[in-house]
């Protein structure tokens, strides 16, 4: 039976709210709504529906054991993917600071929000310069946290962010969010270029490029990038491009301003 917080279970809601009367089953019950929300988070095509789901998962494990971190930076990774769930985010990663106030990817998570899902480098670079802070974080912090504040949106900053987050991330799920954000980045980073070669073909010739490959013949780009996704890049009648394969939503906080 549903009910409750969302689609938690009203029972074991109701029970993490008063863990008391969990009556010793207090792990049991949080475990069960981890492992669902294991399932949720590993959805490669989460809707809104699917990101207020795991939003009051983990709520209901952490209420059930606030010293268990991984719930925390789970939720910074995934629910800051989605712009509508930032804030949640921001808050789990705030909440799991206070509880673990010496752990460094507390606040390098709040800047990967602030950077990717809410379009703030400024906040994203001071958050990464607090984490800088905490004994043992990363030497490269302070470099990144400086890219971030003084190159704004630059697509090769967000790569070298993302890529540094992955190469240290244990988490296969965690990891799996990252990949799958490298691959939206770098689908951009190709977009961008084709739009400003097709504008530089356009005006050389007096005209815009019937295909991609018109950009190549004429030396104007030396070759289509290779799609991310295994898929191609395409130029459409009305002189648009876009991937066949990759999500059609773009990334709006690394477009061009």
């Amino acid at each position: 039976m549903k009910g409750g917080t969302g689609n938690v279970p009203s029972l074991i809601d109701a029970v993490s709210r008063r863990p008391a009367l969990a009556f010793g089953f207090r792990n049991f019950l949080g475990d069960i709504a981890w492992l669902e929300a294991v399932q949720v988070a590993g959805n490669r095509n989460m809707g809104r529906d699917e990101y207020d789901h795991l939003s009051d998962l983990l709520s209901t494990v952490i209420r059930f054991d606030p010293r268990f971190v991984v719930p925390y930076l789970l939720g910074g990774i995934v629910l800051g993917d989605s712009p509508d769930h930032a804030g949640t985010a921001l808050d789990l990663l705030a909440r799991g600071g206070k509880q673990f106030p010496k752990e460094w990817l507390f606040p390098f998570y709040t800047g990967y929000i602030h950077y990717f899902s809410l379009g703030n480098p400024e906040e994203g670079g001071m958050a990464l310069l607090r984490a800088a802070q905490i004994p043992g974080s990363p030497d490269y912090l302070p470099l990144l946290a400086s890219r971030m504040l003084s190159e704004g949106h630059r697509l090769s900053t967000a790569l070298a962010f993302l890529q540094e987050m992955t190469q240290r991330e244990a988490d296969p799920r965690r990891r799996a969010s990252l990949e799958e954000r490298i691959r939206r980045v770098e689908v951009e980073r190709d977009l961008q270029l084709l739009e400003g070669k097709i504008a530089e073909y356009t005006s050389r010739f007096d005209g815009p490029p019937s295909g991609l490959s018109d950009l190549v013949r004429s030396g104007v780009l030396a070759r289509i990038p290779e799609e991310p996704y295994g898929g191609r890049y395409l130029l459409t009648p009305d002189g648009r491009v876009w991937s066949d394969r990759a999500p059609r939503e773009r990334l709006k906080v690394l477009r061009i301003r």
